[in-house]
This record gives structure tokens, C-alpha cells and sequence, in this order.
């Protein structure tokens, strides 16, 4: 039995797409002063609302100790706060402040040109199919990621 190509598996075509792609959006956050990690979280509690950082994480896909340090470096340069639940007394959340979610807004203007040219191969009714196909895919692997209005609509948890 021969070796499958590689570009055979979905795996190996998601990795790569993910290398070029993250390539690209260092490259735009940089200049920000964001990371990957430290955007998602500006965006997730920018339409979220307040969450834990370890409900952050989840939504985020990474590690709660990568997060952990990425949060750190937004609560001090003041695009984060800390504050205590409303309900549950240990828990701790992170809410986006206004300039928090104003660099959020500028890294959304940022990343547009990196999205248009990875759905450049497609013509413009395709592209909503891609994105679905991709929320489908990403929906079985980690629906925290896409939210709790996804979850509640599709059963993810």
C-alpha cells in the first residue's frame, strides 16, 4: 500500500491552511500589539459579553494558560478588566473595556484584506458556502468556539 498524498487529507489541507493564514494575520496584528490569541479574546468578549477566562479559552481554542498570559497583557495595558461574577463568588470575569473593543474594531479593518484574498479563489455566491462548510467542520471539532448562539442552535456544546 502506497503513502496517500497528503493533500488527500483534511488534516494536512487544514494544517497548511492555517500556517499560511496565521502567517498572515501576525503579520496585520503586529502592528497592534495583538497576538492571535489576545484578538480572539478582544472579539469574543466584544460580541460575548463577560465570560471566565477559562470559558474564554474554550471559545478561543487554546489553552487556559495561554490565554492566562495573553489576558495579562490586556488587562495591563487597559483593553481587559477583571471583575467579580454577579452570581458565583470564585469565579472571576474578563470584560472587554471601550478601548478594548475599539482595538478589536481596528484589527476587524485590519484582517479584512487577508479574508479577501483567501476567498479570492471563489466567486462571491461561493463564498458563503465556504464559510458554512467551515463553520460545519469547525462545529464538530469545537463548537465553544463559535459561540453560545451556535451551541443553542445546533446542540453543541
Amino acid at each position: 500500500m502506497a503513502v496517500k498524498d497528503p493533500s488527500e487529507r483534511i488534516g494536512y489541507l487544514i494544517w497548511q491552511l492555517s500556517q499560511a493564514y496565521a502567517q498572515r494575520l501576525e503579520r496585520v496584528l503586529r502592528p497592534l500589539g495583538l497576538t492571535q490569541a489576545q484578538f480572539s479574546a478582544l472579539v469574543r468578549l466584544s460580541r460575548d459579553g463577560a465570560m471566565s477566562s477559562a470559558e474564554l479559552a474554550r471559545r478561543c481554542g487554546v489553552t487556559a494558560q495561554s490565554m492566562g498570559a495573553g489576558l495579562r497583557s490586556l488587562v495591563e495595558r487597559g483593553l481587559v478588566e477583571r471583575r467579580p461574577h454577579p452570581t458565583h463568588g470564585k469565579i472571576i470575569e474578563m470584560c472587554v473595556t471601550p478601548a478594548g473593543e475599539a482595538l478589536a474594531l481596528r484589527g476587524e479593518t485590519a484582517l479584512e484584506p487577508c479574508e479577501q484574498e483567501t476567498l479570492e479563489p471563489f466567486l462571491p455566491q461561493e463564498r458563503e458556502q465556504v464559510r458554512t462548510h467551515l463553520r460545519r467542520m469547525l462545529g464538530a471539532l469545537n463548537a465553544a468556539a463559535l459561540g453560545p448562539d451556535y451551541r443553542d442552535q445546533h446542540g453543541g456544546t
